[in-house]
């Protein structure tokens, strides 16, 4: 396969950014491992033109926040560096906002190593492996989506320095218990603040207000969530790097298009 320059596969997980850099050099495509906190602290347009990469794979499925989405629409800057995301189907929506670029394309997590391969051909050849109805659907529910975040927070502001905290800490993961301690007060004041907040949000529980407090702000309650490819009969254990888990995938990687 003819890539005019190197492809660069990173992931906040370096394990899998390294299973699937050595799947697509097995079908020819020069793909090299870059850390994730190297490159985009990087500022790719400074680096030489041999070494600058064609197409940078980003496998973002499991950590697709607000964060990382920041990152890759940086690293899609350069106007000679293609950009294909890697993420699931539940999450693809968050990164209609970058597919205003021509250079950035979405794909999903359920692909073979060859389908991978032909969308990073694709990229470097200058053309786009989206179809153009399936990118404007998916900026149409990220502005959807977007809007949904916006009312949420409008409806945060309306709580109390009190009530807020109280649901800061409850998203956080504190018990209700433990957010009296924190915050010095009796545990049945605390109760009272969530009954208080619940109702200015219209929440039916403590738990759909600590949803909406998620969704607003994407955060997601102090996890460390890494992605994890998956594909069609993986068993829940593999782990991407252990190569008897490549052995027993075949040729897929866990990438996939939609």
């Amino acid at each position: 396969m003819s890539v005019a320059g190197p492809v660069w596969v990173l992931s906040p997980h370096l394990l899998v950014a390294q299973a699937v850099t050595a799947a697509l050099r097995s079908v020819g495509v020069p793909a090299e491992t870059r850390r994730w906190e190297s490159v985009v602290d990087e500022d790719v347009s400074g680096v030489a033109a041999p070494m600058r990469p064609a197409v940078v794979v980003a496998i973002v499925d499991g950590v697709d926040n607000s964060t990382v989405v920041g990152h890759v629409e940086a690293l899609a800057q350069p106007g000679d560096v293609r950009v294909v995301v890697v993420s699931s189907a539940d999450a693809s929506t968050r990164w209609g906002g970058l597919l205003a670029n021509d250079a950035v394309d979405v794909v999903t997590v359920t692909t073979s190593v060859s389908q991978l391969a032909d969308v990073v051909q694709r990229l470097t050849s200058g053309a786009s492996s989206m179809d153009p109805e399936e990118r404007l659907a998916l900026r149409a529910s990220w502005a959807l989506d977007r809007d949904r975040r916006r009312h949420v927070r409008e409806q945060l502001d309306s709580l109390s320095p009190q009530q807020r905290r109280v649901l800061e800490l409850l998203a956080s993961g504190h018990r209700v218990a433990e957010v009296g301690v924190e915050m010095g007060v009796a545990e049945g004041t605390v109760r009272s603040h969530v009954k208080a907040l619940r109702a200015k949000l219209g929440a039916s529980t403590q738990l759909k207000a600590v949803a909406m407090f998620h969704q607003a702000y994407d955060v997601t309650g102090g996890a460390d969530l890494v992605p994890r490819p998956r594909g069609a009969g993986e068993d829940p254990g593999d782990d991407p790097g252990d190569p008897r888990t490549r052995d027993r995938r075949g040729d897929k990687v866990g990438a996939g298009r939609r």
